[in-house]
């Protein structure tokens, strides 16, 4: 379902209770991405459960050359590639990565190996050092390393994954040559799918719902009584 829908849901739900025109839009799709965050971690938390193609976003990022004192790490090359913008948030799981793929933005290109900030720091004497390697550093950015000075050559990559705010890749392009229109946003608030499975709709609509509900007549009982 689009964004629109989902919002149209919840508004038609809330009606009978409340004013649904003191509802704001962009409350009710803050509330699904909450949501969503939560529903998808209880799932993808579980080891045997893959990632659904549904819920997952792929986008295009530039890439430049960095001292390696932007992520202090010590390799003999001096130097590494880091994307030029930030990777938002991916959601939080305790048993795999939320960034699924991490490639070349050749669609026959193999992917690089995605790997945590602490092993990253052992590259240089890993057994496969001429592979290309790629982690994701507390400031959010995506480092790219190989024994092999030719990865220097790469000027953008593709990243796929689960992230918190789905919404939030409206700034994002799916592809590096590309201004971010709406034809070329990886997510765009009109015509883009929501990234959540249908079997998930239903109770996210009903906890918003409540919480909606619950929010609006608080401070009409508080009114109430006091005029009680």
């Amino acid at each position: 379902m689009k964004v629109n829908e989902l919002i149209y849901d919840v508004r038609e739900a809330v009606r009978s209770y409340t004013d649904d025109a003191e509802l704001d839009d962009r409350y009710i799709l803050y509330l699904y991405n909450i949501k969503r965050s939560k529903y998808l971690r209880q799932e993808l938390n579980n080891y045997q459960k893959t990632i659904d193609q549904s819920v997952k976003q792929t986008f295009c990022l530039e890439l430049e050359e960095v001292d390696l004192d932007e992520c202090g790490l010590n390799y003999e090359c001096g130097t590494l590639l880091r994307t030029k913008q930030v990777v938002p948030r991916p959601i939080d799981l305790h048993t795999k990565t939320a960034i699924t793929k991490v490639k070349p933005t050749s669609r026959l290109a193999v992917s690089f190996n995605f790997i945590t900030k602490d092993r990253a720091q052992y590259l240089d004497s890993a057994p496969f050092a001429n592979a290309v390697y790629a982690f994701l550093d507390d400031d959010d950015y995506i480092y790219v390393y190989s024994n092999m000075d030719s990865f220097k050559l790469m000027d953008c990559l593709t990243v796929t994954g689960v992230f918190q705010d789905p919404t939030s890749l409206t700034a994002y392009q799916t592809c590096c040559q590309c201004k971010v229109t709406a034809d070329t946003a990886c997510f765009d608030l009109d015509n883009s799918e929501y990234p959540i499975q249908p079997h998930f709709i239903d109770p996210i609509r009903e906890e918003i719902v409540k919480d909606i509900v619950r929010t609006k007549q608080i401070p009409e009982d508080q009114i109430n009584d006091s005029i009680d």
